[in-house]
């Protein structure tokens, strides 16, 4: 055999070992490192006692529209005006007119609950059909209100009963209130829906985006997690982002796009590549936009060290 042939053997045994220890380097090794379940622990801003159907009911902002159905009545499409304007000189909300997808409708005749509504649309002439439950807040997307009551007095007191049920508020048992079940025209809007109202849109509508568990475990160099990602603000996110980081650096950015309020994303990732080392991993929502809060924007996650025998 000549010298350069065994030059040539010896060079590709070396490669093949090479080859086999970087395979074996990189093989995940049996044991597996748990790490720590991670839970976000929603501080839910709900009372325990409630004067709306639901607690923390709101609209996505406090300007909110409405629409007057063609055949409403000139005296009803006043009566229903000055009770959106009552509310709004008594209270932060404001209301204009809208023609095209309006948050409140103002219908003149007996609404028939759809199927789908019939858990929503509670207060029979008026209340909201279309809500969407977060950890904080129960958003009404959409309100209907029905006229089909004569106004018998001077100020609109059926129109403003109706209207507050559109924005959440349920009846009471004070024959003084405006809530009252059966109207009388000595009634009065109460301080604390005033307070409640003033109260409940105190916050800007914007979204919040949380990370609200983690579960992972690694092996080798191979981290394997699930996430759960929630917008539970008022509006939805036009641009985020996930970052995992570990050691200070960003192993990898995973694009979360349009984010709904009320939705939920479950992210799950097998063999994502990281320091075989790493007991730490940092998970991180990125976005330019404002939130509620950026509090809950981070998730730490350590791994679990076995007990000393």
């Amino acid at each position: 055999m000549k010298f350069l042939d065994v030059i040539i053997i010896m060079g590709l045994i070396a490669a093949l070992c090479f080859g086999l220890y970087f395979l074996w380097s990189n093989l995940p090794p049996t044991a597996s490192v748990e790490f720590e379940s991670y839970k976000n622990n929603i501080s839910e801003n709900t009372p325990a006692k409630s004067v709306q159907f639901y607690p923390n009911m709101r609209y996505e902002d406090k300007e909110i529209s409405y629409s007057l159905s063609p055949n409403c009545t000139n005296k009803k499409r006043t009566d229903a005006t000055n009770a959106f304007e009552l509310l709004q000189s008594k209270t932060v909300l404001s209301f204009y007119e809208s023609t095209g997808d309006p948050e409140i409708i103002i219908l003149c005749s007996n609404i028939i609950p759809q199927a789908e509504e019939k858990n929503h649309f509670v207060a029979g002439e008026g209340g909201p059909v279309k809500i969407i439950n977060t950890s904080s807040y129960s958003v009404i997307l959409t309100g209907k209100v029905s006229l089909y009551s004569p106004e018998k007095c001077d100020e609109p007191k059926v129109s403003t009963h109706e209207i507050l049920h559109a924005l959440g508020f349920d009846h009471n048992n004070n024959k003084e209130s405006i809530m009252y079940p059966i109207t009388d025209c000595n009634q009065e809007i109460d301080r604390y829906i005033i307070d409640e109202i003033n109260n409940l849109y105190k916050e800007p509508s914007l979204p919040d985006l949380e990370i609200e568990s983690i579960t992972a475990n690694k092996t080798g160099k191979y981290l394997n997690f699930k996430a759960t990602i929630a917008n539970n603000g008022l509006k939805e996110s036009k641009n985020s982002s996930l970052e995992v980081i570990v050691n200070n650096n960003v192993i990898k950015t995973f694009q979360l796009g349009m984010f709904d309020v009320g939705t939920i994303q479950y992210l799950t990732i097998t063999n994502l590549q990281i320091s075989s080392d790493a007991d730490t991993i940092n998970l991180i929502i990125k976005t330019s936009e404002a939130e509620l809060s950026k509090d809950n924007n981070k998730a730490t996650i350590r791994a679990i060290k076995p007990k000393q025998g």
